[in-house]
């Protein structure tokens, strides 16, 4: 059995926190989405998550690649998506939270975004894109001809969100699966090449490197429209790209200490707790939209200090750790129902229950 990467758990549980954070500024108090804090956790958490889905598409057994399971996939996936967004649908107008997405069955089925919900279907999306080119992809031995293959699979993409109607692109989310390939497949080539990618992110010029391209790249990134259109799509890869060997050279070397069998007794909690949310990661972002709550009334405080980076930091941290607690409860909870389970947290295997 091999062994359990810890760090790419903890950056799960990262990752998935910053999504609640986001969604405490946009939905919970709502009008301050401007704020820089707000743009940075919007361009940090989600190329993360498909950075490791990527990593883990690829996989070896008995030395022959083997071919993502769309199935599977369709099944925890897709699935929860549409069982819980239409779920949100009902619940929402009792909510009091103001979403930016269009969250009636309309937006459901037409709008890019899903009610919030995008990610399952954009992950299968792109999983489904890998696929197609997988054989072909694995049986070439040449990192060149790999890279070839990986870019003719993106233009695809591209062609598809150029050519479509707009409403059809609306339907698939074309669009943002075209955005978040390119890093899918880079966490393929990182796990294809490990070796070479773990002495990438342990040399201390690339991570010179990948922090001031995220500076760089972060400002075209998260202010487009201010400049022009042939810069942000280069941009936005290299950010992904430079997120995700940042991401790996801070959080690896924290999990190895945390989780070294000889590490003292009681250390490493709190990379115990972000491993631990890291598993539930995708519980959390099923459910945590139906535990938000209204907080405009903080907004005239917050607008007051100038959207300051800082005083928006605690705030919407302290807010998201009550979330995703009362989350995770929720989820515990559900885990003891399997249909329930399976439906609503994408969840396959029962929590056993003990009765005596």
């Amino acid at each position: 059995m091999k062994p359990r990467l810890h760090y790419f758990d903890m950056l799960k549980g990262l990752a998935i926190f910053l999504v609640v954070m986001g969604h405490v500024l946009s939905m919970c108090v709502r009008g301050i989405d401007r704020a820089p804090l707000f743009k940075f956790i919007g361009e940090v958490h989600m190329p993360l998550f498909f950075f490791i889905s990527g990593w883990f598409a690829w996989s070896v057994k008995d030395n022959l690649p083997r071919a993502p399971r769309l199935g599977a996939r369709a099944k925890r996936l897709l699935i929860p998506m549409v069982a819980v967004s239409s779920l949100w649908i009902y619940m929402f107008p009792a909510t009091g939270v103001e979403s930016p997405f269009d969250s009636t069955w309309s937006g459901l089925w037409s709008n890019e975004w899903k009610n919030g919900y995008w990610f399952t279907l954009v992950l299968f999306e792109v999983f489904a894109m890998y696929a197609a080119i997988f054989r072909l992809f694995a049986s070439s031995k040449n990192i060149v001809a790999q890279l070839a293959i990986a870019i003719a699979a993106w233009a695809v993409l591209i062609c598809l969100n150029i050519f479509l109607p707009a409403q059809i692109c609306a339907w698939t989310s074309i669009g943002l699966a075209q955005t978040f390939f390119p890093v899918f497949m880079a966490g393929v080539f990182a796990r294809r090449y490990s070796d070479a990618f773990g002495r990438l992110c342990a040399s201390s010029w690339a991570i010179t490197a990948a922090l001031v391209l995220i500076v760089m790249c972060i400002r075209v990134v998260a202010w487009s429209w201010n400049y022009p259109a042939w810069l942000v799509e280069p941009a936005r890869i290299l950010l992904h790209l430079s997120l995700a060997v940042a991401a790996i050279a801070v959080v690896k070397p924290w999990s190895e200490r945390a989780f070294a069998p000889d590490a003292p007794a009681g250390t490493g909690r709190l990379a115990r707790m972000w491993e631990y949310i890291g598993t539930r990661s995708l519980a959390v972002y099923l459910l945590h939209y139906f535990f938000l709550f209204p907080l405009g009334v903080c907004r005239p405080a917050l607008e007051a200090m100038g959207l300051a980076f800082v005083p928006l930091l605690v705030f919407s941290a302290a807010v998201a750790a009550a979330v995703v607690a009362v989350t995770l409860l929720a989820d515990y909870i559900i885990s003891f129902s399997h249909p329930l389970s399976f439906l609503l947290t994408g969840s396959e295997s029962p929590k056993p229950v003990s009765v005596k």
